[in-house]
């Protein structure tokens, strides 16, 4: 009996598939958007930008970041080791891969799925100076093997905006043969030598660099090298000195201050290098940035002789370090506002900078780069921006 009546029940109704379709979102590959782990995560490094959406370049995964220095440093390290191919020696580098491929694992302080920049300053020591701390770094083997090394780091870290003082002219022509893709802006403020005495940048860099004359005579300045283009006229500034000397009997070198207005990334910014002592103050430098710039980002870089903690930089720290408009690159390695960072030079000192409209940039990180052999008493400082807009 309970076989039949189980045979006489209905039968289930059939079941109704349901087809959902999914919307697929196409990103255009010019969108240099980042997610995921930054700094940390095996095998990054420190993740690389993307190479500018117009041009192909020649990209490749940062140098794995170090580990951390003294205590209180943070993450912001002496870094890797850059190395001149022609001393024979390999540059110690993550393998070398697509600038965009190691921007989309790229993540961190800046948050992901947001635009960054990678910005570079250097004071190269081009033409030596009155303390000899360059001697070294200037012999004939390592002269040679500077633009290649240079030109290399820049292009291994998908770098957007670098910047150079003590920099002479030749060296621009050097690095325009290894970096097409990049536009320079040069101001010459000095010839090294005085006016009768020998042409020290002709001198030391004529033979790699062949007829390389300067536009405006003055074979010492100051560069900046911008992937994509330019907008307009820059800004070339010889600076004042407001401010007196530490000794009665020193010199007062001629310094100045050098912006360009172009596209970093895929935004409008302006792009800054100076180079300051104790007689110019940086209320000056960043009272002319403000003008020429009109509201625009702004990124102001350079050699500013000064520690993090002097009270004359508080006029360009914002984050409640100071009564500026600017956030550091390293101002900030543990989500901490704080005025500090990595030493720059060989001896001990972090007097190099790399600042940023905090309306428009938040840190992302910063390294200090050794670079072997030395090509000069300062090490290189790269930075990571993102961009809040």
């Amino acid at each position: 009996m309970r076989r039949a009546e189980e045979g006489r029940r209905p039968a289930m109704p059939a079941m109704v598939a349901m087809v959902v379709a999914l919307p697929i979102v196409l990103l255009p590959p010019a969108a240099r958007l980042v997610a995921g782990p930054r700094a940390g995560d095996p095998g990054t490094g420190a993740g690389t930008p993307a190479t500018g959406p117009a041009e192909p370049q020649a990209g490749g995964a940062r140098s794995p970041v170090a580990a951390p220095g003294a205590p209180g440093s943070g993450p912001v390290t002496s870094g890797p080791v850059e190395t001149g191919a022609a001393e024979g020696a390999a540059v110690r580098a993550a393998p070398a891969e697509d600038g965009r491929a190691a921007a989309d694992r790229a993540g961190g302080a800046a948050g992901p799925a947001m635009e960054r920049i990678d910005v570079l300053t250097y004071n190269v020591c081009a033409a030596g100076n009155r303390d000899g701390t360059c001697v070294d770094t200037l012999k004939p083997a390592r002269r040679k093997v500077w633009a290649k090394t240079v030109a290399g780091l820049i292009k291994r870290r998908g770098i957007e905006m670098a910047s150079f003082t003590e920099m002479c002219y030749a060296q621009v022509s050097l690095l325009r043969r290894e970096l097409p893709g990049y536009r320079f802006v040069w101001y010459g403020i000095d010839r090294p030598g005085g006016r009768r005495g020998p042409d020290r940048c002709r001198r030391l860099w004529g033979g790699l660099a062949g007829r390389a004359v300067p536009p405006d005579g003055k074979s010492f300045g100051m560069a900046l090298a911008i992937r994509g283009r330019t907008i307009g006229p820059p800004l070339r500034r010889r600076l004042r000195a407001d401010l007196p000397p530490d000794r009665p009997d020193a010199r007062i070198h001629p310094r100045g201050l050098l912006c360009a207005r172009g596209v970093l990334g895929r935004r409008r910014a302006v792009g800054c290098v100076t180079h300051i002592s104790a007689t110019e103050s940086p209320r000056q430098v960043a009272e002319l940035v403000a003008e020429y710039a009109a509201g625009d980002p702004v990124i102001l870089t350079g050699d500013f002789n000064r520690k993090p903690g002097d009270r004359e930089l508080s006029c360009l720290y914002g984050m409640g370090l100071g009564e500026g408009e600017y956030t550091e690159v390293d101002a900030a390695p543990d989500g901490v506002p704080r005025r500090g960072g990595a030493p720059t030079t060989r001896g001990g000192r972090k007097i190099d900078y790399i600042f940023a409209t905090e309306d428009d940039f938040l840190p992302d990180g910063a390294e200090v780069i050794s670079v072997k052999p030395e090509l000069s008493d300062h090490r290189p400082l790269t930075g990571t921006l993102g961009c809040r807009r």
